[in-house]
């Protein structure tokens, strides 16, 4: 092969590489108009058309109901008729005669303010429901929504190494014509090529998985774009760790919901002990006596007698309000504990994210330079893939790193409801 061919083929050669790292560089960076997240005003939507926030809403509803029977009590008044005849023997007389009673239970000893309380602890109770219904859902959002893009960036990472290893196979075949490089060569390009494309087709399969996942679960959400170009891992908050764990602790749902269930039991088991205390019945009648020749009015007044059965009651009622105080500890530690692992997994894939970056940058430096070293004759084909091939990992790793730490980051600020914020 003359000089001329030689120097067109490292040129080729040459022009090849630089599309390598210029391809794997732009991995780093794909559809960079897209944004990380979907638009809140589509969240919004998406999570208040999911089953599970319209099963909480038919919950509050029917707390909301339930409360108003609590307040109005179960003392209903009673209407009561009598009619009988009366026959006297001696003289002989028949007359119809009747009664007509109105009953009604009282509420005393503060039951009907006891009962007002635990009406508004019911309604608050279905209310927080309903709240943490929502940030469920915005949870499940979240996750799906990054375990997509994040097969979106493998998919990238795996669509670049094919592009290039096709180029390099085309490259190599050239040179093999000219005489210019062995056949090994050409196979070892044609072997990495078909790996690259056993990849890619591995990654588009996880793609479809991810996507389908997503658009199963939240049909009008779509699909993530990409990210946006410069975007890098965030910083952690401004605020102390310990102020933060007590925002994170203290506006949760659930731990909110757990103290309101608690407050809810307690106001229960003080209506059951106060129910020990029976109520009396008072009702006025009149009576038609002797065909009406004697007419009657009065007053009547009942009193049930105390049964094991309230005293039982109200133990039960107690016990439960212990339960329940002991699950809002439960749900405390378990929430605090929550805060603790994502806080420090924040920091740690922070600072992965951002040591990855700095390998990628040195990596493609390294093969850069071994682009170099092939192109002037200095080294094999085989040491140009094996670069290659820690190039094409550690993107994939940069990239899903910094997936993972935009993740962390976003679940962070969900849980601190500094983000898709839909209490109402």
């Amino acid at each position: 092969m003359n000089r001329a061919g030689k120097r067109a083929m490292s040129a080729a050669l040459a022009a090849a590489v630089a599309g390598m790292i210029g391809a794997a560089r732009a991995q780093a960076v794909p559809q960079a108009e897209a944004g990380v997240l979907p638009a809140e005003a589509v969240v919004r939507d998406t999570v208040g058309q999911s089953p599970e926030v319209r099963m909480a809403e038919a919950g509050r509803d029917a707390a909301q109901a339930r409360a108003a029977g609590i307040r109005a009590g179960t003392a209903e008044a009673v209407v009561r008729a009598t009619g009988q005849g009366r026959q006297a023997r001696a003289p002989s007389e028949r007359h119809a005669e009747g009664q007509l009673t109105l009953e009604r239970p009282l509420r005393l000893w503060g039951k009907s303010e006891a009962d007002g309380a635990l009406a508004d602890a019911t309604v608050q109770s279905g209310q927080l429901a309903l709240m943490d219904a929502r940030h469920e859902v915005s949870r499940q959002i979240l996750a799906l929504w990054f375990g997509a893009l994040r097969a979106q960036q493998a998919r990238l990472a795996a669509q670049g190494n094919d592009e290039l290893a096709a180029e390099l196979a085309a490259v190599t075949a050239r040179r093999v014509q000219a005489g210019d490089a062995a056949r090994m060569d050409h196979e070892l390009s044609l072997a990495e090529r078909a790996r690259t494309a056993a990849m890619l087709a591995s990654a588009r399969a996880a793609e479809a998985v991810a996507q389908a996942a997503l658009r199963a679960r939240f049909p009008g959400l779509g699909v993530p774009g990409g990210l946006p170009a410069g975007i890098g891992p965030q910083g952690l908050p401004d605020e102390s760790a310990e102020a933060l764990r007590t925002h994170y602790v203290e506006d949760s749902h659930e731990f909110r919901l757990a103290l309101s269930e608690e407050a809810q039991a307690q106001r229960q088991a003080y209506r059951a002990d106060l129910e020990r205390k029976p109520d009396p019945t008072v009702g006025v009648f009149v009576a038609v006596e002797r065909g009406g020749a004697e007419r009657i009015a009065g007053v009547s007044v009942s009193m049930p007698l105390g049964s094991a059965h309230r005293r039982s009651a109200a133990l039960a009622a107690a016990a439960d309000a212990q339960a329940a105080a002991q699950r809002r500890l439960v749900a405390e530690r378990r929430i605090g504990a929550e805060f603790d692992a994502l806080y420090q997994g924040l920091a740690g894939k922070r600072a992965a994210a951002v040591a990855l970056a700095q390998a990628l940058a040195l990596q493609r430096s390294a093969a850069e330079r071994t682009g170099r070293a092939y192109k002037a004759g200095e080294s094999g084909l085989g040491e140009l893939l094996m670069v290659r091939r820690t190039l094409a990992d550690t993107t994939l790793a940069e990239r899903t790193a910094l997936v993972d730490a935009l993740e962390a980051d976003s679940r962070l600020r969900l849980d601190l409801h500094r983000m898709w914020d839909f209490d109402e």
